[in-house]
């Protein structure tokens, strides 16, 4: 039981690493037509801006919603083990349960976000829930945290039918 705990303590910091890293890159290539037409960095309040807004998206959305997909996954692992055991059935499940928190996320953490309509509603829950799958799953490729290493074992119990 500690090692699974410990197991999965280093999925969810290896995920949240990948996420917070995967965050700044879109970040830095949706800041280059900005750059390119300023032709020049940004000054000290522009960084010190940015600094707050990454900062605010990553502790009020990105990182409570890795945090309860990886929970949620380890539960239902635990009740439904098959999805667990395959790559593709990892992506598919960590995206379905990513996608089942972001409403929680956004209506009791994410304050600094507010939606503009259905498409701005649809286009967020996709990119926080869609990163937060996606950085659980990369995580996964880890040596010691393959499919299959939070599912249930398979029972080898033999059944003998009565007469």
């Amino acid at each position: 039981m500690i090692r699974t705990g410990l197991r999965a303590l280093v999925w969810l910091l290896a995920s949240a690493g990948l996420l917070l890293a995967g965050f700044a890159l879109l970040g830095a290539l949706l800041m280059v037509p900005t750059l390119v037409d300023r032709g020049h960095l940004p000054d000290a309040l522009g960084w010190a801006n940015l600094s707050a807004v990454y900062s605010a998206i990553a502790a009020q959305a990105l990182l409570p919603e890795l945090g309860l997909t990886v929970a949620g996954w380890l539960a239902l692992a635990f009740v439904w083990p098959a999805p667990e055991r395959s790559r593709g059935g990892l992506a598919l499940g960590l995206l379905g349960v990513a996608l089942l928190w972001f409403p929680l996320v956004a209506e009791k953490l994410f304050t600094v976000w507010h939606s503009t309509g259905a498409d701005a509603y649809a286009a967020t829950w996709l990119l926080v829930a869609g990163g937060a799958a996606a950085a659980a799953w990369a995580a996964r490729l880890l040596p010691g945290l393959e499919p299959g290493c939070f599912a249930a074992p398979r029972s080898r119990d033999i059944v003998m039918a009565r007469d």
